[in-house]
């Protein structure tokens, strides 16, 4: 079951957004990536489908106070979604929140939406599968599955996306999984986690499990380490991804590719902490290990919305600073792009590539340049504008394109 269609109405800040996550009438987008500056609503896109989709016994661990979900001035909100089955056919769900209503109230408002969830997830744990992960993606420092990811989480569905709702919330523990796994399959599922982390840590490569400390080792260029000495950047990748293992191979336990399977993930922010080349990586690395995964996420990074395909791209902004965020899908395809020219499009709106204080070095140029009598400070200004590197880079098969068409340029000019 995936998301065709998300509608949102007076939920927090937003007052009303539609966004399709459709292909064709039967297909959906493995990718939607929204771009928004801080404060106009990307993390209540990602809450509200993970609150519309969590069924009753999910629910009340994530509501919490049903008002603060209402936008100001307003005395209820509603969330909507159409999901789609294997079949092509359409499901619509639908969440409405009445200011000052109680739990119960809620929940009977709400009936016949629950009892349509429930009877679903009554048959198995696998519909209706949402992982989610919130900006802040803690590792349980305590080795101990059974309170991994606990706080005041409690049921499995609530606590699969315990993070967008809760910043104290932890992330199961990847050690003591490696360990139970390696223990319960005589070695085997460990290479699970082994060809994960190696495909996607650059540098570091999983070396093996140290059972008496109780910890993974890995080979880096500084010997080997334990987990807890790697940087941060890598422990927050290595938190977030050994929980989404843990979390896919356990409700398809039974399943000899339990990657393969179908699920719909939630990542806030998925380039938090990561290094550029990483960023570059992510999108891949998700799409290889998860090919059959719907995945939405928010984001601020050039470098992830660069991956972004035809039809993928989320623009969620205020038109006007205290106007509500509105959203609008890009048209065109931002990994057909060149770096510097996503930075000045619509997309990132930025009037230049060049740094703040180029742009300033620039500016005075041109001040100077147009008056009547060009002074000495033009000539200091001007000699530090040639000076900077040139605006234009080539890669060598663009330079001998480039060449060749000046060739012929010059050659029909002859003519």
């Amino acid at each position: 079951m995936f998301l065709q269609k998300l509608e949102l109405n007076n939920v927090r800040s937003i007052e009303h957004i539609e966004i399709s996550f459709a292909k064709t009438q039967k297909d959906v987008r493995k990718w939607t990536f929204i771009l928004g500056e801080n404060g106009c609503g990307k993390s209540t896109i990602l809450r509200s489908i993970a609150l519309l989709l969590a069924g009753s016994e999910a629910l009340p661990e994530l509501l919490g106070n049903p008002d603060s979900w209402i936008r100001n001035g307003k005395d209820e909100c509603s969330i909507h979604a159409d999901l789609v089955n294997k079949e092509g056919e359409i499901r619509p769900v639908d969440l409405k929140l009445k200011r000052g209503q109680s739990l119960f109230e809620t929940f009977e408002h709400n009936r016949e939406t629950l009892r349509v969830l429930d009877e679903a997830l009554k048959h198995t744990a696998r519909n209706y599968l949402v992982i989610g992960y919130g900006v802040s993606r803690r590792l349980n420092s305590d080795k101990n599955l059974s309170s991994a990811g606990s706080n005041s989480f409690r049921n499995p569905r609530a606590g699969s996306v315990a993070t967008l709702f809760n910043p104290d919330a932890t992330l199961n523990s990847l050690e003591q999984w490696a360990m139970d796994l390696d223990y319960q399959t005589s070695g085997k599922g460990l290479n699970l986690v082994k060809s994960t982390l190696n495909d996607f840590l650059p540098g570091v490569d999983f070396d093996q499990i140290d059972k008496q400390n109780r910890q993974l080792l890995f080979k880096t260029a500084d010997g080997i380490v334990p987990l807890s000495y790697l940087s941060d950047g890598y422990q927050n990748v290595v938190s977030w991804c050994g929980d989404l293992l843990y979390r896919v191979t356990q409700v398809f336990k039974d399943h000899k590719k339990p990657f393969e399977a179908r699920g719909l993930l939630l990542i806030d922010e998925i380039d938090l902490h990561l290094h550029p080349l990483w960023q570059r990586k992510l999108v891949n690395f998700l799409s290889k290990k998860l090919p059959n995964f719907q995945i939405v996420t928010t984001t601020h990074s050039a470098m992830t919305v660069h991956q972004a395909g035809e039809g993928e791209l989320f623009l969620l902004k205020r038109e006007t600073p205290n106007a509500s965020p509105s959203i609008k899908q890009y048209e065109g395809s931002p990994r057909d792009l060149k770096l510097h020219q996503l930075l000045v499009s619509p997309i990132f709106g930025l009037e230049t590539s060049d740094s703040l204080e180029v742009e300033k070095v620039k500016n005075e140029y041109r001040k100077l340049k147009s008056q009547k009598t060009l002074s000495k400070k033009f000539e200091q200004v001007k000699s530090e504008v040639e000076a900077l590197p040139t605006a234009t880079y080539y890669y060598p098969q663009e330079k001998n394109q480039l060449d060749l068409l000046a060739e012929i340029k010059s050659a029909l000019t002859k003519k």
